[in-house]
């Protein structure tokens, strides 16, 4: 069971300045609180999405939004063995010290331990926690058009804010090419508290966890359009002729790092996974409309 509160908001504007001048805005604003109410199985979440070869970052579980994002919280990037050796505890009370993190190295990320107990429970719900969120705090849509005499000028919007999206499409083989990003990798003490070094056996730096939760926002400017209208007074036996020239996708203001963060995902359960889908293209469109 899913519930859904929200709010929609919209508005339209016209003013005629003079028969030949005028000015129309529009604009549309959403909001939505998403919380599951029951999910009827004995674990109380369902998991979904994917990430790798077989995780799966999202679920959907009683009193959070669905499609959750739910791993690992890290905490930086181990800088030197001594930081490591310094979390070091008894947990079994033999009177040996216990890594705080099985296996890890300086240059690998830095999980927190949500449960407190004093390490990192590969494997186990008890460190896991949630990540983020693929619904939209806010979605919003609007746009222009202006008439000058026998000039139009019109643009469109569309924004998506206070979501979040996991970087799935990444690939974690030996020889496979890797984001730009990784250019600011650790590699040694004090060059980066955000990402790990490069290795072909840190398989802990692949597990899910928010190092591959971004913001989603955006802001696309989704066309712009400028047109030129030649009349009946202008061509005889014509009623008009309009000349367009107009660019569809023309930018979007985001800080993902993805090639498009304007997710799509049938499943609900799944939502806000970039998998990398093939972005949408930036069109430029020039057209004559002629009416007799």
């Amino acid at each position: 069971i899913v519930e859904n509160q929200g709010v929609e908001f919209g508005i339209n504007y016209t003013h005629y300045f003079s028969d030949d001048v005028s000015l129309a805005l529009n604009y549309n604003l959403t909001t939505i609180n998403n919380e599951v109410i029951d999910v009827n199985n004995a674990a109380g979440f369902i998991p979904g999405g994917l990430f790798g070869l077989n995780q799966q970052p999202s679920r959907m579980q009683n009193g959070l939004p669905i499609g959750v994002f739910y791993g690992l919280k890290t905490d930086g990037v181990f800088q030197t063995q001594a930081e490591i050796d310094a979390l070091a505890i008894d947990r079994d009370g033999d009177g040996s010290l216990d890594e705080y993190q099985p296996g890890a190295a300086p240059g690998d990320l830095k999980y927190v331990d949500v449960d407190g107990n004093g390490y990192i429970e590969f494997g186990s719900e008890n460190d896991l926690t949630v990540l983020g969120d693929p619904i939209p705090d806010f979605t919003m849509g609007g746009g222009f058009n202006f008439k000058f005499y026998n000039f139009d000028f019109g643009a469109s919007f569309y924004a998506s804010l206070g979501n979040e999206i996991v970087r799935s499409y990444e690939r974690f083989l030996t020889y496979s090419n890797k984001l730009s990003l990784y250019n600011g990798r650790w590699t040694g003490p004090g060059t980066s508290n955000e990402i790990p070094r490069a290795s072909t056996n840190a398989a802990n730096n692949q597990l899910f966890s928010s190092f591959y939760v971004e913001d989603g926002s955006f802001l696309r400017i989704q066309n712009v359009q400028l047109g030129y209208t030649l009349n009946s007074e202008q061509i005889k036996g014509i009623d008009f002729i309009r000349l367009y020239f107009s660019v569809n996708n023309l930018y979007t203001f985001t800080k993902y790092r993805g090639y498009d963060p304007d997710i799509s995902n049938a499943s609900a359960i799944g939502a806000g996974v970039d998998l990398g889908q093939y972005p949408q293209p930036r069109m430029f469109i020039t057209g004559i409309k002629v009416s007799f």
